[in-house]
């Protein structure tokens, strides 16, 4: 048996009004259409499902165990259309980031919490991985945008724009070491504190040093940019860690004057472009 949704939705609201002129309205069809249909429906079924009296259109039994399959189903339409419209107007939903945990204090925060007041029905997940594993989970659709900073990726099926700037350099606390150096061969004798291979601010400051023919081995290499900082707030070492983050931190670090010969890095966003619209 074939019979159409829009069969059933007129039987559900002629049977709700009980009247086929407020049926009429609410469907914006014509009385006769909407006879018609009835009729149709009942021949399908092959049973009355109305009668009439002077109270309008009275159900049958038929009529009235049909309604109670029907008006469920009405409803779990309505209440399916409401939540995707909800979605789709950005009232409920989660939006899944992929970035590191650096760059989510640096950058992140204060755009996630301008974000949650607008939409404070948005569920917000925050992945702290690998930037390789995120651009990995991107294009699989784990995850729908990612912010990075490293360049040198395999940008198929990803849209990448530049959203903005950090500035990384060497660090020192001056109660414990001076800045005696002025050019980048200057560190190659020096008790260094840096990121740890494979990080993207290690990969950036090899880059920096392979450049110059300057061989570097550091005293100690930290995951961590927070650990880097306060080992050298301790005084263990010159460190390589980003800026803005020692100064988020309050930290009386001072930069060693060949900071100028650094440049920023920029900090990319990336979407998935098979999900754009």
């Amino acid at each position: 048996m074939d019979i159409s949704l829009d069969l059933y939705k007129i039987f559900y609201v002629v049977a709700k009004n009980k009247n086929m002129s407020k049926a009429s309205k609410e469907l914006f069809i014509s009385q006769p259409a909407i006879s018609q249909s009835i009729k149709k429906i009942e021949k399908q079924l092959g049973g009355a499902l109305f009668l009439r009296s002077k109270k309008g259109m009275e159900l049958t039994e038929e009529g009235k165990m049909l309604l109670g399959y029907i008006k469920n189903a009405m409803e779990l339409i309505d209440n399916a259309e409401n939540e995707f419209s909800s979605y789709t107007k950005i009232e409920k939903g989660e939006i899944k980031i992929g970035c590191s945990a650096t760059l989510t204090k640096l950058f992140l925060l204060d755009k996630i919490e301008k974000y949650h007041k607008k939409y404070p029905n948005i569920k917000i997940n925050i992945i702290n991985e690998l930037t390789s594993s995120a651009l990995e989970d991107l294009k699989i659709g784990k995850l729908d945008i990612v912010i990075f900073l490293d360049d040198n990726i395999d940008t198929k099926n990803i849209l990448v724009t530049k959203i903005g700037e950090i500035k990384q350099g060497f660090l020192y606390n001056d109660n414990y070491f001076n800045d005696t150096f002025d050019n980048l061969n200057d560190l190659e004798n020096t008790s260094l504190i840096l990121p740890k291979e494979p990080s993207n601010s290690r990969k950036f400051l090899n880059s920096i040093f392979g450049k110059n023919n300057i061989n570097i081995a550091p005293a100690i290499e930290i995951v961590s940019q927070d650990l880097i900082i306060e080992l050298i707030n301790i005084g263990l070492g010159i460190g390589f860690a980003i800026i803005d983050l020692a100064k988020q931190k309050k930290c009386d670090l001072k930069e060693l004057k060949i900071n100028k010969l650094i440049p920023n890095v920029p900090i990319y966003l990336g979407v998935n472009k098979s999900i754009l619209p």
